[in-house]
């Protein structure tokens, strides 16, 4: 596959201590075949959610809040299937270290590449939205194996360096280019003579609810980032949005439909307030794939 050559954000530096110690641990981990792993993520999801109780209740109160109308047993069922679930994201991430590109093209199925392709053919940079469903490491993973365009996939910092290099080298094992968000509008502006496809998460929770657009999202007032819509409009790039759905254990497909085609015509909010509609759906198709363990609802609106 021939792709433009673009000016890329370099390898953050991380821990040397991090990358000597636990780099060679979690490579050997991720070599192990998947009905291994699996069985590690049994013994997992019954440590974090029997033993320690990982964020059990940010997990009840946000299923709580975004389904009153569910019975406390069927809310239950979810938050049992989510933990299941989070731990197999815990090894499928850990499995990107070494996963082949034919294991990811079998158990990430890109279902309207056409989108992909048909913008590449037209010359087109998009800007691609999902959410925090389904495994969107592997998302991230497999958008270059089939991507003809660059593929560049917005990511937090995380708090932890040699973490954050460790995450930033598996994004990038098939090519994709990851992104500091705190580096989107330099590093979008020296690549912009360069057809591209830009990844962003659209359900991440803002840093405060100030300048966030304020939306119903699963029956609460919700604080959206508007990162994706100010880009959108001011390059003048049309919005895709990407969701997935868990087929069976650790195979995933990912669909791809366009939300706004002609951005600069929009209002302030309209893509946002399409983005959060999308995300609803898409988590009322499978509940428990989603990242119920997230702080989404910390901000209030009158605080911000």
């Amino acid at each position: 596959m021939q792709l433009q050559t673009m000016k890329r954000v370099p390898v953050p530096k991380g821990s040397t201590a991090f990358m000597y110690l636990a780099w060679p641990w979690l490579k050997l981990i991720s070599l192990l075949p998947f009905w291994m792993l699996y069985g590690i993520s049994n013994g997992m999801r019954f440590l974090l959610y029997h033993v320690f109780g990982y964020r059990v209740k940010v997990v009840r109160d946000n299923l709580k809040n975004s389904f009153p109308e569910l019975s406390d047993s069927d809310r239950k069922t979810i938050e049992k299937k989510y933990y299941s679930h989070l731990s197999d994201l815990f090894v499928e991430t850990i499995k990107g270290m070494s996963i082949s590109e034919k294991q990811m093209r079998e158990r990430m199925l890109n279902i309207d590449q056409h989108e992909f392709d048909n913008l590449h053919k037209e010359g087109k940079s998009a800007i691609i939205v999902m959410s925090h469903c389904g495994n969107w490491e592997w998302i991230c993973l497999m958008s270059q194996i089939v991507c003809p365009q660059r593929v560049q996939c917005l990511y937090k910092t995380l708090s932890n360096p040699g973490f954050d290099r460790l995450m930033f080298l598996v994004r990038s094992k098939f090519g994709a280019s990851p992104i500091p968000m705190e580096q989107t509008l330099r590093v979008l502006d020296a690549n912009k003579q360069v057809v591209t496809v830009n990844a962003f998460i659209g359900d991440q929770n803002p840093s405060s609810g100030k300048g966030a657009a304020w939306v119903d999202f699963l029956g609460q007032d919700t604080a959206f980032m508007m990162g994706a819509e100010k880009i959108a409009r001011k390059l003048d790039w049309p919005v895709y949005y990407l969701s997935s759905s868990k087929v069976k254990r650790g195979y995933y497909q990912a669909h791809t439909v366009p939300i706004c085609l002609d951005p600069k015509s929009t209002k302030d909010g309209e893509i946002t307030q399409l983005i959060a509609n999308h995300t609803e759906k898409e988590i009322l198709n499978q509940p428990h794939i989603w990242l119920w363990s997230h702080r989404r609802w910390k901000h209030k609106r009158n605080a911000s």
